[in-house]
């Protein structure tokens, strides 16, 4: 397979021999992350002679996509890299819910729902299916082939870690989708395209484990002249890697950040995430204070609701306890079914009994709508289909 032209030392190389003028280099890069082309012959700025060449030599995107999986609500992707590997993206459209149509009374105007509605926020929103109007679009992506957490909730952890992605790999899950996402919906109202507004690290891997490349990755999606997203569009989510929480306040990322945090105590902790015995919770939350001391920065709070585990009434004090007088934003997560383990999810009633205790300790809480769910692609479920055969 040709390299990919995102490689700019191959590139700016080709360039220099073949005295591409500096416009014609923009004008390419323009056509990848501008007008969301994928394909060379896609790139109708350019002579029909440079395409050719271009295409003889290179290539955009060196993922091939293996299969495709939709909803309403939902895009699950899965991509093979250069060595054989799979991964997978997720695309979540976020329909607009400002108004409420007369026959979607009933069930609708229930405290649940209403408390959806009111309490969204870029992690957690609710789509309304009669509602066709495009709000945003989030890209969850994966930043290592596999996972080496190994949380017990998680399936993707049961497929271990099988390596990091590089620079590259993170970047083109953005452009795949972005070009899928123009091919799905074309333009706008206003006439520029529909992409990506969203970017969150969680889903394969742990990013802070593949800091060096996630930081590059970040560095690319930023500027004007490529991805053009915006740093409090962007989220990083960790199991809490203390070092790599460390360096994100050393490096001054001014990006989201969210903890996978699932437990209020230590004991339950331990039992959930085995990464917890190596960062204890009461080191994990000094040095969240001190990230938030140095950025200002709200914290997402991830908790995952499983039925007698973690959603018990005592837990939400606890929870409650730990959180009073910080700056956060927690939110509750139903589990999600994973085929290597026995556990249930939470009721809702159960769910709004604790976001309730939460509340009434002044804590913000969202009930985060369970997006990708039938598809295999909500949050835990990634690589589902592997672990199943193995189980």
């Amino acid at each position: 397979m040709n390299p990919s032209i995102l490689s700019e030392d191959s590139f700016q190389a080709y360039a220099k021999e073949h005295k591409l003028q500096p416009f014609r280099v923009k004008q390419v890069f323009y056509e990848i992350y501008k007008n969301q082309n994928i394909e060379f012959s896609e790139m109708t700025t350019l002579s029909k002679e440079l395409r050719q060449d271009l295409d003889e030599k290179f290539c955009v995107i060196p993922f091939s996509v293996t299969n495709v999986l939709e909803d309403e609500n939902t895009t699950k992707i899965w991509l093979q890299t250069t060595d054989g590997h799979l991964i997978e993206v997720v695309i979540l459209y976020h329909w607009d819910t400002h108004e409420l149509h007369e026959g979607n009374k009933g069930a609708k105007e229930n405290k649940g729902w209403k408390d959806f509605l009111s309490n969204h926020s870029d992690l957690s929103s609710l789509s309304n299916p009669n509602e066709n109007k495009l709000n945003r679009i989030t890209l969850c992506i994966s930043s290592q082939v596999g996972c080496p957490m190994n949380c017990l909730f998680c399936v993707t952890g049961k497929l271990g870690l099988k390596r990091n992605l590089t620079v590259e790999e993170i970047i083109w899950q953005v452009l795949y989708a972005n070009n899928y996402i123009k091919n799905k919906f074309g333009k706008k109202d206003d006439g520029t395209l529909y992409g990506v507004r969203n970017v969150v690290f969680m889903w394969m891997g742990e990013p802070l484990l593949n800091y060096d490349n996630m930081k590059k990755a970040i560095e690319l999606m930023l500027p004007q002249e490529r991805l053009s997203l915006s740093r409090r569009h962007i989220t990083i989510s960790t199991a809490g890697i203390i070092p790599g929480i460390r360096k994100l306040i050393e490096d001054n990322i001014p990006v989201k950040l969210a903890i996978s945090l699932h437990a209020p105590n230590q004991e339950l902790r331990n039992q959930l995430m085995p990464i917890a015995k190596k960062y204890p919770l009461d080191e994990l939350m000094k040095t969240i204070d001190d990230y938030v001391q140095a950025t200002d920065n709200r914290i997402f709070y991830e908790y995952i609701m499983i039925k007698w585990v973690t959603d018990k009434p005592e837990l939400a004090k606890e929870l409650a306890k730990l959180l009073r007088w910080r700056l956060a934003h927690v939110n509750l997560i139903a589990y999600n079914m994973n085929p290597a383990i026995d556990l249930e999810e939470s009721s809702k009633t159960q769910m709004y009994k604790f976001k309730e205790i939460l509340e009434n300790e002044w804590i913000t809480v969202t009930v985060r709508a369970s997006m990708g769910r039938e598809g295999k692609g909500a949050c835990g479920q990634l690589g589902y289909e592997k672990v199943n055969e193995k189980s």
